[in-house]
Protein backbone atom coordinates (compact mmCIF):
# COMPACT_ATOMS: atom_id res chain seq x y z
CA UNK A 1 0.00 0.00 0.00
CA UNK A 2 1.40 3.54 -1.06
CA UNK A 3 1.24 6.44 1.46
CA UNK A 4 0.38 9.51 0.37
CA UNK A 5 2.72 11.99 1.75
CA UNK A 6 1.73 15.19 2.97
CA UNK A 7 3.29 18.76 2.41
CA UNK A 8 2.19 20.81 5.68
CA UNK A 9 1.86 24.59 4.91
CA UNK A 10 4.10 25.89 7.05
CA UNK A 11 6.71 23.65 5.16
CA UNK A 12 5.72 25.22 1.72
CA UNK A 13 5.56 28.73 3.28
CA UNK A 14 9.00 28.38 4.62
CA UNK A 15 10.22 26.84 1.21
CA UNK A 16 8.37 29.90 -0.82
CA UNK A 17 9.80 32.12 1.30
CA UNK A 18 13.66 30.81 0.90
CA UNK A 19 13.38 30.73 -2.62
CA UNK A 20 11.86 34.59 -2.78
CA UNK A 21 14.75 35.34 -0.01
CA UNK A 22 17.37 34.57 -2.66
CA UNK A 23 15.62 35.70 -5.53
CA UNK A 24 15.15 39.39 -4.43
CA UNK A 25 16.28 39.87 -0.65
CA UNK A 26 19.77 39.29 -0.42
CA UNK A 27 20.23 43.24 -1.82
CA UNK A 28 18.35 44.15 1.04
CA UNK A 29 20.13 41.82 3.74
CA UNK A 30 23.40 43.84 2.46
CA UNK A 31 21.55 46.66 2.82
CA UNK A 32 20.88 45.82 6.55
CA UNK A 33 24.29 45.07 7.05
CA UNK A 34 25.58 48.22 5.77
CA UNK A 35 23.40 50.22 8.16
CA UNK A 36 24.42 48.07 11.21
CA UNK A 37 28.06 48.91 10.46
CA UNK A 38 26.96 52.48 10.55
CA UNK A 39 24.95 52.66 13.29
CA UNK A 40 26.93 50.25 16.07
CA UNK A 41 30.49 50.90 13.98
CA UNK A 42 31.81 47.38 14.45
CA UNK A 43 34.11 46.80 11.92
CA UNK A 44 33.56 43.09 11.32
CA UNK A 45 29.91 43.42 10.23
CA UNK A 46 31.10 45.15 7.27
CA UNK A 47 32.30 42.22 5.68
CA UNK A 48 28.97 40.79 5.99
CA UNK A 49 27.83 43.81 3.79
CA UNK A 50 30.47 42.46 1.12
CA UNK A 51 29.78 39.18 1.35
CA UNK A 52 25.69 40.04 0.48
CA UNK A 53 26.64 42.66 -2.19
CA UNK A 54 28.71 40.48 -3.68
CA UNK A 55 26.51 37.30 -3.25
CA UNK A 56 23.53 39.77 -4.68
CA UNK A 57 25.21 41.13 -7.40
CA UNK A 58 27.03 37.74 -9.04
CA UNK A 59 23.94 35.54 -8.03
CA UNK A 60 21.52 38.09 -9.28
CA UNK A 61 23.95 37.79 -13.13
CA UNK A 62 23.76 33.87 -13.21
CA UNK A 63 21.32 32.90 -15.83
CA UNK A 64 20.32 30.16 -13.67
CA UNK A 65 18.66 32.15 -10.57
CA UNK A 66 15.43 31.19 -11.06
CA UNK A 67 16.64 27.68 -11.25
CA UNK A 68 18.63 27.79 -8.01
CA UNK A 69 16.06 29.17 -6.01
CA UNK A 70 13.17 26.74 -7.49
CA UNK A 71 15.11 24.17 -5.89
CA UNK A 72 15.90 25.56 -3.03
CA UNK A 73 12.68 26.23 -2.13
CA UNK A 74 11.55 22.72 -3.05
CA UNK A 75 14.40 21.35 -1.14
CA UNK A 76 12.74 23.08 1.70
CA UNK A 77 9.19 22.46 1.10
CA UNK A 78 9.05 18.81 0.32
CA UNK A 79 9.54 15.96 2.89
CA UNK A 80 12.86 14.57 1.70
CA UNK A 81 13.77 12.77 4.46
CA UNK A 82 10.56 10.36 4.39
CA UNK A 83 11.01 9.46 0.77
CA UNK A 84 14.91 8.61 1.94
CA UNK A 85 14.27 6.99 4.79
CA UNK A 86 11.58 4.42 3.18
CA UNK A 87 13.95 3.67 0.33
CA UNK A 88 16.61 2.87 2.74
CA UNK A 89 14.38 0.70 4.84
CA UNK A 90 13.75 2.97 8.01
CA UNK A 91 10.45 3.62 9.95
CA UNK A 92 8.33 6.13 7.93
Amino acid sequence: MVKRVEIRVPRLLAGLGVAVYLYALLGATATLFYELHHLTGIGFIYYGYSVFKAASFYFGEWHYQWLVCLLAGLSVALPWWRYLRSKLGGHS
